[in-house]
């Protein structure tokens, strides 16, 4: 008897690592990934669905990783909007799998997606939809990890304790970043941008960038001859084109010498890896500073 209750409370005592190394938690694309690897330090590292740079809104996705979300005890990811392919999946997955749309978090802050003839028409919807890059404004990535937490600490309760020191630890990092960030970019308020994708509009609000226009909506959808050549009579010395290596344009192989261009990847797929989030915030305001050489 005593040996039996001693077996079994070691197999109660295993139970819940167990469960924790076997956690299987998919994420959508790098910016989600990024952020639940990080509440995940110590734990374990969550799978990338898409795991190159490429637009997201025209990525298929192949039966291997359809499988993972099945598989899945959680998916994190943005919302249809930005990740399309992922529609028919979640509606074929499995009840066991929780699927958190990161988009739908309260108190996000929001900003509808911008028309491409209409780009200074911040305070007046036109659309019936809001940008999907959430992730570029750092009080909405502080909203997110705090909810990635929540979530994996309601599916995996025997790691709470790490993921809340993982949770305290990514937001201070989050918001020194975010300083530091503010800091670099104050010399760029007089700087136009023009973005070959309309995808850092959340970055430009958060650190006080201005952009004139764009060759593709956030949506991915390009601009018509009548938009674009307007938007390209508007350069000049103080325009700099922001080139979005995710949805890149034939556009920039023609400027006319003289034209300031630099390259960003808004999602950071190089940065990957724990402090995922500051060295992409640094990452960007670096490329953008270039814009002034």
């Amino acid at each position: 008897m005593m040996l039996f209750r001693t077996l079994l409370a070691i197999s109660l005592m295993l139970a819940p690592l167990a469960r924790a190394d076997t956690l299987q938690v998919v994420t959508s694309i790098a910016p989600v990934q990024g952020l639940v690897a990080e509440i995940m330090i110590g734990v374990g590292t969550p799978k990338l669905l898409l795991s190159h740079p490429i637009s997201p809104h025209d990525f298929a996705m192949r039966p291997s990783q359809a499988k993972a979300i099945r598989d899945a005890d959680v998916l994190f990811y943005v919302g249809e909007t930005l990740e399309p392919w992922l529609v028919n999946t979640l509606r074929a997955r499995t009840e066991d799998t929780i699927a958190v749309r990161l988009g739908d978090i309260p108190d996000l802050n929001l900003f509808d997606a911008r028309e491409l003839d209409e780009f200074d028409a911040h305070d007046e919807k036109h659309t019936e939809e809001y940008d999907p890059h959430y992730w570029l404004d750092p009080e909405n990535a502080l909203k997110w990890l705090a909810a990635i937490a929540e979530r994996l600490e309601t599916v995996d309760q025997t790691n709470t304790a790490i993921y809340r020191t993982n949770l305290e630890r990514a937001q201070r990092e989050v918001t020194t970043a975010s300083n530091v960030t503010t800091a670099m970019l104050s010399v760029m308020t007089d700087t136009k941008l023009i973005i070959t994708h309309d995808s850092i509009q959340y970055f430009e609000r958060a650190f006080g960038l201005s952009a004139v226009g764009a060759f593709a909506a956030s949506d991915g959808q390009r601009a018509g001859a009548r938009s674009l050549n307007a938007l390209l009579n508007q350069i000049g010395p103080d325009t700099c084109i922001v080139e979005d290596i995710t949805h890149p344009s034939r556009i920039t192989d023609s400027l006319p010498k003289g034209i300031r261009h630099v390259t960003v990847d808004p999602m950071g797929y190089d940065q990957l890896g724990e402090g995922y989030y500051p060295r992409l915030l640094n990452t960007l305001a670096q490329a953008l500073l270039g814009c002034r050489d």
